[in-house]
């Protein structure tokens, strides 16, 4: 799958599973974007969710 902060709105439905897969609980946020992710390298400029 491609960087979460890189997916066009128009692509959102064909990705939903994964996409929901890889946001529940996370771990880092991007620092561009404020997307979330469970992993580093699904976002562009990760930095770590302090919680």
């Amino acid at each position: 799958m491609q960087k979460l902060c890189k997916i066009k709105k128009s692509d959102y439905e064909s990705f939903k599973e994964e996409i929901i897969k890889n946001i529940k609980k996370p771990k880092f946020y991007c620092k561009k974007c404020f997307r979330v992710a469970k992993t580093k390298k699904l976002l562009c400029s990760a930095e770590t969710l302090k919680i």
